[in-house]
């Protein structure tokens, strides 16, 4: 039995695994069978065991914070960016409507001078005849 490191090359995370080998007896070779153990943390080194259940992780809510990290001031900061951005995209969004209604009136116009040139056209094309 051994412990295997993996790291995953997209997000660099380290997971460990146990290794125990056993025979394949149809290719007559030693196969391993890896049970997963946990991540390794990046700041710390240490192991953070899987809950034991199979299926997809809870991610970062089951981590244990550092000592004299404050979330809460890093939250506020961003929630704060957070709305700066939203009002910024508000803004864009009305003068994106503004331009719009604009492009509509200028096509009810053009579509106005068209349908008199057409009737143009076609009265020029009854005389004609």
């Amino acid at each position: 039995m051994s412990i295997v490191k993996h790291t995953d090359k997209k997000t660099g995370r380290i997971y460990v695994f146990e290794s125990t080998p056993h025979y394949d007896p149809i290719s007559k070779q030693q196969r391993p069978t890896k049970k997963y153990l946990g991540m390794l943390d990046p700041e710390t080194g240490e192991l953070i065991p899987s809950s034991g259940k199979r299926g997809r992780k809870l991610g970062s809510k089951n981590r244990p914070k550092p000592a004299g990290s404050d979330t809460a001031k890093l939250r506020e900061e961003e929630l704060k960016s957070l709305s700066t951005r939203l009002r910024e995209v508000e803004r864009t969004l009305q003068d994106n409507q503004k331009e719009t209604e604009k492009l509509w009136k200028n096509l009810d116009v053009c579509k106005k001078a068209l349908s008199a040139i057409s009737e143009i056209a076609q009265q020029a094309c009854r005389e004609v005849r």
